[in-house]
């Protein structure tokens, strides 16, 4: 089959799940990366040996527009691919690469799991995005959400494949192996996400105050995640007089992640805006039924509201709360969930990007007319 080559800012653990996943299927991949060390996250970067790494920056390094660009262009020659899938569309850099990528032949993808609601839109703005998408053929997406929204910028609905957001459930199931079986009554609940104000942690905060009024100081509510509002945070648990029962365990790796919902009794992702949500793709994968925000992307194609987990309003943090009460007060309520967060998991496998990736380049070689 023929070469594919992926572009992200920087290469974490699900990337590397998808990009073998990819190369499992026997397409020859390459993987370019702009940095060793993401700029927004802490996790350890990544690139195993079943595909080409290039990396176009060094640590610390500051490159000006245009010559990220001729990296980035040059990087896409070398590799020989006739597929290109690139995030960051909305990079001046990126865009050029794709211009001149498609000029010289080559089917270009883009990758974005971006929704309409994630916030308010403008029309000058939505107008300039859909001029950056022009170079594209198509798109890898993530959710129901988003791939109407790539429709409504103007993209062929035909050439849009669900299955971005997607990670090795075996791995993660995996990295947990060793972990003893936690009784019902002591696991407890569980956040993983960055300390900004998008994850609207503060309502899962008041939600977990209202549960232990309610229902007593048997279970603790635990935080893995690191970003700005940590010390906001930890005040405002200290005045709803639960700081005692909050652990704040800063950023865990992707093996820590998985121990820790080993052990858990939920996840909680109480998200304002959540383009998807990768974490509730790992909570499936351990088995571990999920309080999710409506307006995460991951709601629309993982989470089976009453079955796996359920859907609430980040707004409403009363109903954050009802959601952990029921789960707390029957244990077969929470097994039944547990089996059916197993059963979900292979939604949310990087088998599923694979899948797209073969689907869009497959139809590039039957010849499907340029956009």
């Amino acid at each position: 089959m023929g070469g594919a080559v992926f572009v992200w800012e920087n290469l974490g653990p699900t990337h590397d799940d998808r990009l073998r996943a990819v190369a499992a299927t026997g397409i020859a991949v390459t993987a370019v990366q702009f940095s060793g060390k993401s700029a927004t996250y802490s996790w350890e970067s990544i690139a195993s040996g079943d595909y080409r790494a290039v990396t176009l920056c060094a640590a610390g390094e500051r490159v000006l527009r245009l010559a990220l660009a001729w990296r980035l262009i040059r990087a896409i020659r070398r590799s020989g691919a006739h597929a290109v899938f690139l995030c960051h569309y909305e990079m001046p850099a990126v865009l050029l690469a794709a211009i001149v990528t498609r000029i010289c032949g080559k089917r270009v993808y883009a990758m974005i799991d971006s929704k309409f609601d994630d916030y308010p839109r403008r029309v000058g703005r939505e107008m300039a995005k859909s001029l950056f998408l022009l170079p594209y053929h198509g798109a890898v997406t993530a959710s129901l959400r988003s791939r109407d929204y790539l429709a409504f910028l103007g993209l062929n609905p035909a050439r849009i494949a669900l299955g971005y957001d997607t990670l090795d459930t075996a791995r993660i199931a995996g990295q947990a192996s060793g972990v003893e079986p936690t009784p019902f009554e002591r696991r407890d609940f569980l956040i993983v996400a960055r300390l900004v104000p998008k994850k609207n942690i503060a309502a899962a905060l008041e939600a977990f105050a209202a549960f232990v009024e309610r229902n007593g100081s048997g279970r603790r509510l635990r935080i893995c995640g690191d970003g700005p509002l940590e010390s906001e945070l930890k005040a405002r648990a200290e005045a709803l007089g639960i700081g005692g029962l909050v652990d704040f365990a800063g950023f865990v790796q992707t093996r820590e992640v998985s121990e820790a919902m080993a052990r858990a009794l939920a996840l909680i992702l109480p998200s304002v805006e959540e383009q998807f949500g990768l974490v509730i793709n790992e909570a499936l994968s351990m088995g571990l039924p999920v309080i999710c925000s409506i307006n995460a992307g991951a709601a629309d194609v993982l989470v089976d509201n009453l079955v796996n987990g359920f859907l609430v309003s980040p707004h409403e943090s009363a109903t954050i709360a009802g959601a952990m009460e029921m789960l707390h007060r029957d244990p077969a309520l929470h097994e039944r969930m547990a089996a059916a967060a197993a059963a979900a998991a292979p939604r949310g496998d990087a088998r599923l990007f694979a899948d797209a990736v073969g689907a869009l380049t497959d139809t590039a070689t039957k010849g499907f007319p340029a956009a």
